[in-house]
């Protein structure tokens, strides 16, 4: 598609048409007169003979032969009337379109998520969110935050949902949730009848964690250095469904986040506070250069929203 200035139309002192312009010359070659073409565009007579001189005066030539206050329209009209037509209705699906925009954020978003913000977040909104933008496309990846990073620098995903722990170059946060981390046990448990539990405490006793993999692995084991005290690794896994199971089996305990154990059927599972604090924060990544799409501003709204209604007690409010 090319666009074409006429620089010579310029230099004589005309500009382009505009669409009232054009509008009232359509209206007029398929109502055939001026006070029925004034009837549909619901404007006066003369408002439509002035933009009609208007029209002629910015093309450079007559479009009617006049004669007894009759308008007769001349080839070059009927000529003109065909692209004039598919202009209108090029501006009109213009229109609609931004309409369209403005309502229902049509387009197309690419997001990332973690699995565990998919399962805790997400599951919970994205029905919603989908049948109030029937006209949007989505993409979604699910993995690890390494990965959301990668996809958001690849320029495979807008926006990702994942751990906000690091810093990384060219990605900004917008955080919205903080968890602490807790620490699971099987139901008749030594350790149940603490009301919080230390590290000190966990000394000895089999743990379950997450595989080297997550960071949140990493920072149990440097908890437990800076303690001073020996972990008991008794299994290890990606999944915290698999996590809660081996648990539920008495293999272990283990520390895990609010959200990684919430969105799992816990059976009998109890879960005490870890002393020292070990904070959870996690949220929206998006490239520093580029600013969000409108779909992206509306799915973090209804994250927003649902986070305001359904998880409070983790949400960090408009920060």
């Amino acid at each position: 598609m090319s666009y074409i200035l006429d620089p010579q139309g310029e230099s004589e002192g005309r500009r382009l048409p505009t669409p009232r312009m054009m509008a009232a010359f359509q209206a007029v070659m398929e109502a055939g007169s001026v006070s029925a073409a004034a009837r549909y565009l619901c404007v006066s007579q003369p408002a439509v003979s002035r933009m009609l001189k208007q029209f002629e005066e910015e093309l450079g030539f007559s479009l009617f032969h006049r004669a007894k206050g009759k308008l007769t329209p001349t080839p070059e009209a009927h000529r003109l009337s065909i692209d004039v037509g598919q202009a209108l209705d090029g501006i009109d699906r213009v229109q609609r379109s931004a309409e369209d925009v403005r309502r229902h954020g049509v387009g197309r978003l690419r997001i990332g998520v973690t699995p565990m913000l998919y399962e805790s977040v997400l599951h919970g909104l994205l029905d919603g969110f989908l049948r109030e933008h029937p006209r949007l496309v989505l993409t979604m990846e699910i993995g690890l935050t390494d990965m959301m990073i990668d996809w958001l620098l690849r320029d495979q995903v807008d926006l990702a949902f994942a751990s906000l722990l690091e810093s990384h170059p060219g990605i900004d946060t917008l955080p919205l949730i903080e968890t602490r981390s807790m620490v699971l046990l099987p139901p008749g448990h030594p350790l149940t009848a603490k009301t919080t539990i230390c590290v000190e405490d966990l000394a000895e006793v089999p743990l379950i964690t997450m595989t080297r993999r997550y960071s949140s692995r990493h920072r149990i084991e440097q908890m437990f250095r800076r303690a001073g005290v020996p972990m008991r690794l008794r299994a290890e896994t990606n999944l915290s469904g698999t996590i809660c199971d081996l648990v539920r089996m008495g293999q272990g305990v283990a520390i895990l986040n609010a959200l990684s154990w919430g969105g799992t059927s816990r059976g009998e599972l109890e879960a005490r506070p870890l002393t020292p604090r070990l904070a959870n924060r996690y949220g929206a990544l998006h490239l520093a250069d580029r600013g969000f799409s409108r779909p992206a501003q509306q799915l973090i709204a209804a994250i927003r929203a649902h986070l305001a209604g359904a998880m409070a007690d983790v949400y960090l409010g408009e920060t």
